[in-house]
């Protein structure tokens, strides 16, 4: 947590000092969501280890599909509840849906559950992908001004590399050595390349404006305490594999995905609404992620 932060500072410190200008930090989204997300996507089906059979591989897709369900439902619900205004609700839904999962959630199910829990992980953020890039885009450039959302801008290489990480999970062969770590080096660019983006984003707006905005401390109890306690509360009813309902418990207590600024930078949204939103669940979570792994799992 404490590094993530540094990163960010980074990013902010790049704006002030126009090292980064807008422009600038706006062709640094089109390229991490271009090619290091998409690396992310196809290097956690490449680098599986556990031998799973076709059967269990698509019984945590399925359990993964209800998880989002349910996000989607609360997400789209909780900025009814906090009469947020119309234009904005699409952001503050997309929020509260969609964690942190790749860049906080993975190290998080390793530290907590093992290597081999990570495998789960994987697979759910294959809908992830792919609900991100359609109904999250959707929802992030819903108060855009500039007209509505052009339908072709969503078939993208990390959709596509999403559908295509399915397929990769079946093929019965590995991957060579050198591919696979290539692979997944330039899928770890993202982390740090996404805290920088962010930052830059915040560097553009008085301090004053990111921490006064009440409505970030507000509603991110949606996303970090409510998500996790509506995901486990409802799926230990059906999910017998502790390990995959720990896993999905973890994930859903993740702050909110540092994609949705790099998604409103691209599509028109609100990005400093976007940043705020990002920044202050990252900060809370600090202390939630500890609260909800104690008191759940």
């Amino acid at each position: 947590m404490l590094m993530m932060m540094l990163l960010l500072l980074v990013g902010v410190i790049t704006a002030k000092t126009g090292v980064v200008d807008p422009e600038t930090n706006k062709r640094l989204t089109r390229f991490a969501l271009v090619v290091p997300q998409s690396a992310v996507i196809l290097s956690s089906a490449i680098n599986m280890q556990m031998e799973m059979t076709m059967g269990k591989v698509l019984a945590v897709l399925g359990v993964s599909v209800v998880v989002y369900l349910l996000l989607v439902g609360l997400g789209l619900l909780a900025p009814r509840l906090y009469r947020i205004a119309p234009k904005e609700r699409g952001l503050f839904s997309f929020l509260a849906i969609f964690g942190n999962v790749a860049y906080m959630g993975f190290p998080l199910v390793r530290a907590l559950l093992g290597s081999d829990a990570v495998f789960y992980a994987a697979l759910m953020n294959t809908p992830f992908n792919c609900l991100a890039y359609t109904l999250g885009v959707r929802l992030v450039s819903s108060g855009a001004e500039k007209g509505g959302l052009n339908w072709r801008q969503l078939v993208n290489p990390p959709l596509v590399c999403s559908v295509l990480a399915i397929v990769i999970v079946f093929l019965p062969f590995d991957w060579p050595g050198p591919v696979a770590r290539a692979v997944e080096t330039m899928g770890d660019m993202i982390l740090p390349l996404s805290m920088v983006i962010i930052g830059a984003s915040l560097g553009t707006q008085r301090m004053k404006d990111v921490f006064g905005d009440w409505r970030t401390y507000a509603y991110a109890p949606v996303r970090l305490l409510l998500s996790p306690v509506l995901v486990w509360a409802v799926m230990r009813l059906f999910v017998r594999d502790q390990v995959l309902l720990s896993v999905v418990t973890v994930l859903g207590a993740t702050p909110s995905a540092a994609m949705a600024t790099m998604l409103a930078i691209q599509y028109g949204g609100d990005e400093k609404a976007a940043s705020r939103g990002v920044f202050v669940s990252t900060v809370l979570s600090v202390v939630t992620i500890p609260f909800i792994c104690w008191l759940l799992l």
